[in-house]
């Protein structure tokens, strides 16, 4: 019994090597095949070209016009976009694709679910109707590719974007996370990046939150602050890596971001009926 364990097993390893080899080229032959097939589908497309931008769609899911007319459009936000990042990538071209067949990968669990993937310099994003349309977070975060290469960070990539564009649905990043910070009270640095307290619950309040705090770096620090954040390769980044990356201390990293918090607050009309929080709370760092 006990010589014939070992050689039992010997033999089983030819099989259990064959079976992960076809195991890989199968799987290997799934993506290829669905590049390959996205690629060609593309290429069929019909499509029209701005000044720095190229919209495709499947024929007749789009007529001329609107493809067309969406592009003109696009062309002010690019500029406006472009002219936060001092004029970086004047003569790039952002691709959007608007496939009627597209489907967005799920979000992780504390990120925003989008209807749109950014793929470098290309979106692509399902066409629902005879409108397209598109969050301009989207154009943001390939025209940042564009400008500053690729992002260390996902998360931080994402809320970069929505600084570019400054506003949160309708309003300006600043009050609108003033608001949120009424609500939940205020959430430091380590809680915007990791919460492993699961403080904000609403992916949304944490993206906004996220947005806010890459203004506030902004604000202090400039457009090269927050382009060594974007840069920054971390796969979970945290205040002690960040506080690297941006030259400073985890105190002072919270203290500003309370800083700027809370003169958001203050221009905020019964903030200390409704929250009872006095103004001149004291910027100790993080709670």
């Amino acid at each position: 019994m006990t010589r014939k364990g070992p050689c039992a097993r010997g033999s089983a390893k030819p099989f259990v090597i064959i079976f992960l080899a076809v195991a890989a080229i199968y799987a290997g032959f799934l993506f290829y095949n669905g590049t390959i097939r996205r690629a060609v589908r593309e290429a069929l497309m019909q499509r029209v070209t701005s000044a720095h931008y190229e919209i495709l769609s499947p024929s007749r899911a789009l007529s001329q016009d609107a493809m067309t007319s969406f592009a003109m459009q696009r062309e002010n936000l690019f500029m406006a976009l472009d002219k936060k990042l001092g004029d970086a990538d004047s003569n790039k071209e952002i691709r959007i694709v608007f496939d009627p067949e597209f489907s967005a990968p799920p979000a992780s669990s504390d990120a925003v679910q989008t209807p749109y993937l950014v793929d470098g310099r290309t979106i692509r994003t399902k066409l629902i109707g005879q409108k397209p349309q598109l969050p301009a977070a989207a154009d943001a975060e390939a025209l940042l590719y564009a400008a500053w290469g690729k992002p260390g960070n996902a998360q931080i990539a994402r809320w970069t974007a929505n600084w570019l564009v400054g506003l949160w649905r309708g309003t300006e990043i600043g009050m609108a996370a003033a608001e949120v910070e009424q609500r939940l009270g205020h959430k430091n640095v380590s809680s915007l990046l990791i919460d492993p307290g699961g403080e904000i619950s609403s992916p949304d309040d944490r993206t906004l939150l996220g947005a806010a705090w890459i203004s506030e770096i902004a604000e202090f620090g400039g457009p090269d602050a927050v382009r060594k954040l974007y840069s920054a390769k971390m796969p979970h980044p945290a205040v002690a890596e960040v506080s690297k990356v941006l030259g400073t201390t985890p105190l002072e990293l919270d203290r500003k971001w309370q800083l700027w918090m809370y003169a958001y607050l203050a221009g905020m009309p019964s903030i200390q009926q409704d929250s009872g929080m006095p103004m001149d709370m004291p910027m100790g760092g993080s709670h």
